[in-house]
């Protein structure tokens, strides 16, 4: 891969829509007794003969007739695979993206809606998005643009989730790779997603400067009783922080810069979901216990 040092130069939020094949699943196909989603592949085609379906059609959409759930299922002689569905091609042995679709925006983020639940904390369900250009020199792929979410704790309702695309070079891509998931790489028997309506959202040029990540993000005490902190671990000058309910109901939401003392003083006993963004920049998703 090259990667190149430019400085970000963000355009205005205009909307890039209709660049995702399929992307409010309203079309399926009947393949061997069993459906699938077009421009989608999945595992279905080799667990089938079982009677086992990892990726499966579900009404009403939201918006429209239908959406995809992808289950994590024990399958004979595998072992627990994910639920894993591809824009592109699937490799059903190591259960590997092989490819994307041509794409050639520079989209700023991948919105859609979502529930998920993984069987347990351990697990965790991920939306992940990369942007590529064939390089002939080198006869290899150099990556654009990465971005991914991760999803560990459980929503029951319908909200708008987000992937926020992190660029490390200035040139437009020619292929788009999605790779929707229930599970990690040590995936759980029973750990669920659902999505609709994908679609990606603004157009960056230039390079955004370093994203926030999983790790760097902390939240403590958990179990929290009357306060908790959230915490960057790496230097951030501004970063937007969504607390809600297990309902979708937001509960607190303000910007701050490297960490922040909240009280949950009168908050309901339960658990709540906090999502922390950095501009334009990824999605950090944590889960946090109020007793």
């Amino acid at each position: 891969m090259r990667f190149y040092l430019i400085y970000i130069l963000m355009l205005g939020l205009k909307t890039v829509v209709g660049q995702i094949p399929n992307n409010s699943f309203e079309t399926w196909n009947s393949i061997s007794g069993y459906s699938t989603p077009a421009n989608w592949d999945n595992l279905n085609q080799i667990t089938f003969s079982s009677g086992i379906y990892t990726c499966l059609k579900g009404t009403p959409g939201n918006p429209g007739s239908s959406y995809l759930i992808l289950i994590s299922k024990s399958i004979p002689g595998r072992g627990v695979a994910p639920g894993i569905a591809v824009s592109g091609k699937l490799d059903t042995s190591t259960y590997k993206p092989l490819c994307g679709y041509p794409f050639t925006n520079r989209p700023q983020s991948l919105n859609y809606n979502i529930q998920y639940m993984p069987y347990d904390p351990s697990d965790s369900s991920s939306v992940k998005v990369l942007l590529t250009k064939w390089d002939t020199i080198t006869s290899s792929r150099d990556t654009i643009a990465y971005g991914a979410s991760y999803y560990n704790a459980m929503a029951h309702s319908w909200f708008l989730g987000s992937t926020y695309l992190n660029y490390i070079s200035g040139d437009a891509p020619d292929s788009a790779l999605i790779v929707l998931s229930s599970s990690s790489s040590n995936p759980q028997n029973g750990s669920y997603i659902y999505l609709d309506n994908l679609q990606f959202n603004g157009n960056v040029i230039g390079i955004e400067e370093q994203s926030i990540n999983q790790s760097d993000v902390v939240i403590y005490p958990n179990p929290s009783f009357e306060s908790f902190v959230a915490e960057i671990k790496t230097n951030v000058d501004k970063a937007e922080i969504n607390i809600s309910d297990v309902f979708g109901k937001q509960i607190f939401q303000t910007t701050f810069s490297n960490a922040i003392k909240i009280n949950t003083m009168g908050w309901t006993r339960g658990t709540y979901f906090v999502k922390i963004n950095r501009g334009n920049k990824s999605s950090i998703n944590k889960k946090i216990i109020i007793q």
